[in-house]
């Protein structure tokens, strides 16, 4: 059966010298650790249909994306993950062979796609199938480096770029072509992860730790952290989330959200501002929120992977302001709020539910990679095996 959605391709780059046995084998390992780290950041909304050698190919079907950010997001934080595990790899070996000293030229591109293709089950792998498929592998041979001057980048197809829910995102990455006999003109933008690295090495956490929380409130979605932070970013579902009558974005940094971009929850004839302090994709984000009488408040949303999905908690840090203020804040929050809280988590949580019912949100089963099955992609990618 034909079906559309986005094709990721994950490639690493670097190993093309020549190498002796036993370098092989340092090679291998060093090669299969970082497959190993691809591996476990292509997770809903996107599923691995195989891996290629020294690459992962993946997809998300039409549906799975309900914020464009998200596919940078998830492509910024695979990255982020690869080079912090290849940097400790080069701080920590003493070996000077030829594998190990070539480590700091491996780096890591990315190519996303969307089209049309089908799928068929090929032993544990799920094979996809197209003309789509067939130019995305097209593209892992381009001209970026050479023109661009980008060794390390995610490469978004006009295809991509079109299909996702808001283009804004890619305005401020640079247009580029390629061109191939068979296919023709490609038009594509191109990220420089380089960049997204030096940013994301430097940040500090800012957050509510449950040491320091005043209260917690918890709770179980029956979906991916992807796909639960989708719900509890996007304006429209934080409404639902948070009992507000509407909520307006302001201050997105290059049409995304990010630290100091503003979330204005309208309540009737108040509005409590939230201002993004931390900015963790995934995983957590805290915000400074300007309550009425006079008070504000850090809070962290943090969510973590477990059994059923997700467990969202919510972490609340000691009110600032004036002493009456602060008092009537703790009343709120001690007395008032658990329940109020509650009734908006299961308010967001039916509404999930709904969504998954009529599929505007859709979760797809991801396939098991075996650790043999990465060593093994590794070796063929070192072309080791007998």
């Amino acid at each position: 059966m034909l079906q559309e959605g986005f094709l990721i391709i994950s490639d690493i780059t670097g190993y093309s010298m020549y190498l002796s046995k036993s370098e092989l084998e340092h090679a291998r390992d060093s090669l299969t650790d970082l497959l190993n780290i691809l591996v476990e950041h292509s997770k809903s909304p996107l599923v691995i249909s195989k891996l290629e050698g020294d690459a992962v190919f993946s997809y998300v079907k039409k549906g799975g994306i309900l914020q464009s950010q998200t596919l940078l997001e998830i492509v910024e934080n695979t990255y982020a993950a690869f080079r912090k595990a290849l940097d400790l790899m080069i701080i920590n070996t003493t070996c000077k062979c030829n594998a190990c000293r070539n480590l700091p030229n491996l780096d890591l591109k990315f190519f996303i796609h969307y089209g049309q293709f089908s799928t068929q089950k090929i032993s544990s792998y799920t094979e996809l199938v197209g003309n789509s498929v067939n130019l995305i592998h097209r593209l892992l041979k381009n001209s970026v480096t050479e023109k661009l001057g980008i060794s390390a980048y995610a490469l978004y197809s006009q295809a991509a770029v079109d299909a996702l829910p808001e283009t804004s995102v890619f305005e401020f990455l640079p247009a580029h072509e390629e061109n191939y006999p068979d296919v023709g003109r490609v038009q594509v933008v191109v990220q420089d992860l380089h960049a997204v690295w030096e940013k994301k090495k430097n940040e500090i956490r800012v957050i509510v730790s449950e040491e320091d929380a005043v209260n917690g409130f918890e709770y179980e979605f029956s979906v991916p952290p992807a796909i639960l932070w989708e719900y509890l970013t996007k304006p429209e579902y934080r409404s639902i989330f948070l009992g507000s009558d509407y909520q307006v974005l302001s201050n997105q940094k290059q049409g995304r959200i990010d630290v100091d971009t503003v979330y204005t929850c309208a309540h009737g004839k108040n509005n409590i501002i939230q201002t993004i302090v931390d900015w963790e994709p995934f995983e957590q984000y805290s915000f400074l929120e300007q309550r009425p009488p006079g008070t504000t408040v850090l809070v962290t949303y943090r969510f973590t992977p477990c059994d059923t999905g997700t467990k969202m908690t919510m972490y609340s840090g000691k009110a600032k302001g004036n002493w009456l203020n602060k008092i009537v804040d703790q009343i709120f929050i001690n007395y008032i709020a658990p329940k109020i809280i509650g009734s908006f988590f299961e308010s967001l949580n039916q509404k999930i539910h709904q969504d998954l019912e009529t599929g505007n949100t859709l979760v797809e089963q991801p396939i098991m990679i075996e650790p043999n099955m990465i060593s093994a992609a590794a070796e063929d990618a070192l072309e080791l095996r007998e």
